[in-house]
């Protein structure tokens, strides 16, 4: 037996060394895929960084170019008007193109969290691409670094690159606001049967018809013109046809009760809700359009006894205001654009083509008519065709544009049914008009488009008691932003709150700003009458008016 034993330990031990072997192979295997898995579980938590690195760096690219572009509508908007592009021009100061050719705007931007800490830094270039006297194309390139630039250029594994690109177009080009007939900065009121609009109607705010049966014969709208061509038309309702049929009444927010609108405001699809905010021009800055009077050798008189060059008001020698009255035999003759400092008093018949820039209030206190006005008011027909020809034939006709940077101011002011008509609607709940109009600068939008008060899309700067807006600061120096006669710390006209761009707040509307700024005399009027004598007393403005003045 103990032989037989000896006999089988052998082959008992070979048989347990074997099973032993496989033990250790099996162990050996399990611990190579445990290696092999911990080092995959490595390799994917460090991709998923990466790739959450990856997703912030792109997103703090975009941050970069939104950045630059704000900087460049806040330079676009303090320009002055006489040199729209001189702070555009001044930002890309490599005169050089393409690679190379680049102006760093921002270098090493950090972006943190609410806690101070370090998400992502960022570089944003400028490159100016060929422009032309009325645009200019700026190229726009950011580059993205998390968690930093520094542990980028280092080769740290976790670290990621993004970049983003755009091409941002400035262009210099009349006012929206001409594409209207009626444009208001803030809400809209149609309230009367008798009111008639021949062209469009626009608000900033809410444009409420109110029931009433007014009439708005709209047109539609071309991007561009050139003569008597237009040129990009507008398909405003959307259907895909250029038939004449676009045009009407339009709002930022909201248009109401159109019941019983006529014209083409009246049809369907002719109200137009849009999300932009056509911005209110101003005439803060004459400067402009004194320097083009200048060039055009613009003149404004009486024929046969009176006639002023230019700009009325720049000599300390001379009166301000302006007094103007015109006859069939002797009407007021238009020649190009010219600018008054102070008011204007004008009525009876015009001759030519020009514009009037008051630096007060522009009063008419009677009819104001053409000797040789366009044959109809509008074209025959809304198709382009119509129009162009219109446009054509009206060319050489009499045309006057009155442009004021306080009030233009219809009627006899002095007569008691005028201000207590007036003054009821200037007080009037409705009519809102001091600079506290929050954020989207309208009035009447502090509950949000929800129309619901305390919640998130309030405009919670609205009816806070204080206009808000921008100041000028050293870095604004150092770039020649600010332009003489302000310092930093002076408020950006314009800016913010202050609608009227003087940089001054201003309250409510007062029946006294329709007052005449000085009294009616040679020294501070000049012009002449119909008799070809100048203004001589208050009661002019009574003389000249009647109940109901056609203009």
């Amino acid at each position: 037996m103990l032989s037989g034993d000896r006999k089988n330990r052998p082959a008992a031990s070979s048989e347990a060394g074997y099973i032993s072997l496989l033990l250790v192979v099996g162990v050996s295997l399990i611990a190579t895929a445990v290696l092999t898995a911990t080092a995959t579980v490595v390799t994917s938590t460090r991709d998923v960084r990466r790739q959450g690195h990856l997703l912030t760096a792109r997103l703090a690219a975009r941050s970069g170019i939104s950045e630059q572009v704000a900087d460049i509508i806040a330079v676009r908007d303090m320009a002055p008007v006489e040199e729209p592009f001189s702070g555009l021009d001044a930002i890309d100061t490599n005169p050089l193109r393409g690679p190379g050719g680049f102006t760093t705007t921002v270098d090493g931007r950090e972006l943190t969290d609410h806690q101070g800490g370090a998400l992502a830094e960022y570089d944003v270039f400028v490159d100016a691409l060929p422009g032309s006297s009325t645009a200019r194309r700026l190229a726009i390139t950011a580059y993205a670094y998390v968690p930093g630039k520094a542990a980028y250029d280092s080769g740290d594994p976790d670290a990621a690159r993004a970049d983003a690109h755009a091409v941002v177009e400035v262009r210099f080009r009349g006012s929206e606001v001409f594409d209207y007939s009626y444009f208001i900065n803030h809400w809209g009121w149609f309230f009367g049967d008798s009111i008639i609009s021949n062209g469009n109607v626009r608000s900033n705010g809410q444009f409420d018809f109110g029931h009433h049966h007014s009439e708005v014969n709209g047109s539609p709208r071309y991007e561009a013109a050139h003569g008597s061509q237009l040129l990009g038309y507008i398909d405003d309702n959307g259907d895909g046809v250029k038939d004449g049929s676009d045009g009407g009444a339009y709002s930022s927010v909201s248009i109401l009760n159109t019941t019983h609108v006529d014209g083409i405001a009246g049809e369907s699809g002719s109200s137009h809700v849009t999300s932009n905010v056509v911005k209110m021009p101003n005439l803060e800055q004459l400067d402009f359009y004194e320097q083009r009077a200048i060039a055009r050798s613009a003149s404004i008189g009486v024929e046969g006894s009176f006639e002023v060059e230019g700009v009325v008001g720049d000599d300390p020698a001379e009166p301000q205001n302006l007094y103007l009255v015109g006859t069939p035999e002797n009407p007021i003759l238009l020649n190009g654009p010219v600018v008054v400092r102070g008011s204007v008093i004008l009525s009876g018949y015009v001759s030519g083509q020009g514009s009037i820039y008051s630096g007060g209030n522009i009063y008419i206190a009677d009819d104001v008519i053409y000797m040789n006005g366009p044959e109809s008011v509008r074209p025959s027909s809304n198709d382009q065709q119509s129009v162009e020809d219109w446009r054509s034939e009206s060319s050489g006709r009499d045309s006057l544009g009155l442009f004021a940077r306080e009030h233009i101011v219809v009627g006899d002011f002095t007569d008691d049914w005028w201000q207590e008509t007036v003054a009821a609607w200037v007080g009037h709940d409705l009519n809102k008009s001091g600079e506290d109009a929050g954020i989207d600068g309208i009035q009447h939008t502090r509950e949000g488009p929800d129309g619901i008060l305390g919640t998130a899309d309030d405009d919670f700067l609205e009816d806070v008691g204080l206009g808000t807006v921008s100041h000028y600061t050293e870095e604004d120096a150092e770039r020649n932003l600010i332009p003489e006669g302000k310092v930093p710390g002076d408020v950006i006209p314009g800016s913010g709150e202050d609608i009227a761009g003087d940089g001054d707040y201003d309250g409510t509307t007062r029946m006294s700003e329709f007052d005449l700024p000085q009294p009616l005399s040679l020294e501070k009027w000049a012009g002449k009458n119909q008799e070809g004598r100048g203004p001589s007393s208050d009661e002019a403005i009574s003389e000249m008016a009647r109940d109901e003045p056609a203009f």
